[in-house]
Parts: C-alpha cells; structure tokens; sequence
C-alpha cells in the first residue's frame, strides 16, 4: 500500500517538474540565456518525464471479452410531415 503511494507521489512530482521546466523553457531561450540546443535536450527530457509519470498514473488497461465493442443499435425511422412553408416538422 506504502509502495503504490509513494510511487503516485513521486509520478506527480515528475510531472509537475517537467511542466514547470516547460514553462521556465520558452522564456529563457526568448531571452537568450539558453541555447536552443540545450532547450531541445531540456524538452525531450520533460517529454520523457511526462511519459512516465503518466504511465504510472493511468491505471493499467483491461482486455477481456466483455469490453469488446458492441454493434450500434439500428435507429428507429422518423417520421416526418411537411407543414404550411414546405418545411419538414
């Protein structure tokens, strides 16, 4: 229980940074404090980190036979009559 606790804070502490990395990213290469090279690094980085944190997050998918996709039911025909304008009501 402990476990599966500290690995949802530490997933939340990953993806918080990366965004706060993106949002400390834009401005310093518009001023030109960081070179673009490093922001493409810095990026790919925090792309990764969002990567995981969201693949620890989201709960794992099911495949069972139940979850298959059922046909759509076939829709009822609607009747129509035409009214003073010759428009359909």
């Amino acid at each position: 229980m402990k476990q599966a606790w500290i690995k949802a804070m530490v997933a939340k502490l990953a993806a918080t940074g990366s965004m706060v990395l993106f949002l400390v990213l834009v401005p310093a290469v518009a001023a030109g404090s960081l070179p673009l090279w490093a922001a493409g690094l810095l990026a790919v980085v925090g792309i990764l980190a969002l990567n995981v944190a969201c693949g620890i997050l989201l709960p794992a998918e099911e495949t069972t036979v139940s979850r298959r996709v059922q046909p759509a039911p076939k829709a009822q025909p609607v009747q129509l009559r035409v009214v003073r304008g010759g428009r359909a009501a």
